[in-house]
């Protein structure tokens, strides 16, 4: 593999496309990620879904006329042409039957979020990169904010006791519960909780989702969903040594942050984010969406061993 990564996009339907781009491609950028370029991408979209087909026609305008980026006419033209794949599909139903020729290839893949639109997809996707050996990572761009990861790596904080994460969690039902939004305060709570989660207990109205969570050691944390009100990203973190508290930076992009570990991903084959953690993420999310239909307490066990 070259040092200057050929990197494809799949799928046009989110901001997320010439975000990356320019952040790839424009060496002025002051938030520039050196180490590869988007070189093409297929525009894929779900016509059933109106977030992604209002608005892929306009990223794609964008991609060829404003960055440059040449439109191929199928998932296996754009494989012919990269190293790697940026799978930027935003209906997470999509991203199983779009994954599964770049798996075929061996291309490394970052999946974004969510990894898929429920748990038996996701797990199908890993099983498929693990028996295939193929780099597979997903995740929310939250987990990498710089605040968040300042706390996450202070060394005076001491061990997590509790954590209470937020960020808005629209509702679509193509990707049912907290798949279509609440993704990004799952990931904020991970990454500060770890994995090891036991169960949930999701509270559900239409302004909000309050998600309890208990781990095996006793301790408990939250993850509140808004639809109401001002909408935000942060997380308090209660720790051995101190509290702290936190949103998201507006001063470092959150995309420069994940494509700083996109890049190497792709260079290195190793994730981040190992794929168990991931799936542990899909099967909390799948087990809310239970508790929050049948008004209890849903083990994550649950759902893995189903």
């Amino acid at each position: 593999m070259s040092q200057k990564l050929d990197i494809g996009i799949i799928g046009y339907d989110t901001s997320h496309v010439p975000a990356f781009t320019r952040l790839l491609n424009d060496a002025t950028d002051p938030f520039h990620v050196p180490g590869g370029r988007i070189v093409c991408g297929y525009p894929s979209f779900s016509s059933d879904l109106s977030a992604s087909f209002s608005r892929v026609e306009g990223f794609k305008t964008q991609m060829e006329d404003d960055l440059g980026v040449e439109t191929v006419d199928s998932i296996e033209a754009l494989l012919e042409r990269v190293d790697a794949v940026l799978l930027e599909s935003v209906d997470g139903r999509r991203h199983l039957e779009e994954i599964k020729p770049v798996i075929a290839a061996s291309k490394p893949v970052y999946v974004d979020k969510p990894l898929a639109a429920d748990y038996a997809s996701a797990a199908e996707i890993v099983r498929l990169a693990e028996d295939a050996g193929c780099p597979l990572f997903s995740s929310s761009s939250l987990r990498y904010d710089a605040n968040i990861q300042a706390i996450a790596n202070d060394p005076d904080l001491g061990a997590v006791m509790t954590c209470d994460a937020y960020s808005p969690a629209t509702l679509d039902p193509t990707n049912p519960g907290l798949f279509w939004y609440g993704v990004h305060g799952v990931e904020t709570l991970y990454t500060f909780m770890g994995a090891g989660c036991e169960w949930v207990r999701c509270h559900s109205s239409e302004a909000y989702d309050v998600v309890v969570a208990g781990w095996p050691d006793g301790r408990l944390a939250t993850m509140r969903g808004t639809r109401a009100g001002t909408h935000a990203y942060g997380a308090t973190v209660h720790a051995e040594k101190k509290v702290a508290q936190t949103g998201y930076s507006t001063e470092i992009p959150l995309y420069h942050q994940l494509l700083k570990e996109i890049l190497p991903f792709f260079q290195s084959g190793q994730a981040p984010v190992p794929a168990k953690e991931t799936l542990e993420i899909m099967a909390f999310m799948q087990a809310a969406l239970i508790s929050a239909t049948e008004g209890r307490r849903v083990a994550l066990a649950e759902i893995q061993n189903a």
